[in-house]
C-alpha cells in the first residue's frame, strides 16, 4: 500500500528524508543514519515505495545517475551493513 501524502509531494518526502540521512552521515550519527536505512528498508518491504523509486529519489536529491547494477551494490556494501546494525540493535532490545 501505497504512502499518501497530505502535506507534501512525494518528491518533497524524498528530498527531506535524504537530507535528513545526509545530516547524520555527516555528524556521524550512526544510530540515525542505520535508523533510516532500515527505516527505508521496512517501507520497500512493506509496498510503500519501490526499490526504484528510491533509486530515482536518491540520483535526484544527489545529482548522480546510478544505474540499477550500480545501485544494488551501493545497497548491498553500504546500507544492508547499516540496517542489519540497526535490526541488531532492535533484537537485542536496547532501544
Amino acid at each position: 500500500m501505497a504512502i499518501t501524502f497530505k502535506h507534501q509531494t512525494g518528491g518533497q518526502f524524498a528530498a527531506r528524508f535524504w537530507r535528513r540521512l545526509q545530516d547524520a552521515f555527516e555528524s556521524g550519527n550512526k544510530p540515525e543514519f542505520c535508523r533510516l536505512i532500515w527505516w527505508i528498508y521496512q517501507r520497500i518491504q512493506a509496498g510503500d515505495f519501490t526499490s526504484n523509486e528510491v533509486r530515482l529519489s536518491y540520483n535526484a536529491f544527489f545529482g548522480k545517475s546510478l544505474n540499477t547494477t550500480q545501485w544494488n551494490t551501493l545497497v548491498t556494501t553500504r546500507f544492508s551493513p547499516a540496517r542489519d546494525r540497526w535490526q541488531a540493535i532492535l533484537d537485542e532490545g536496547q532501544i
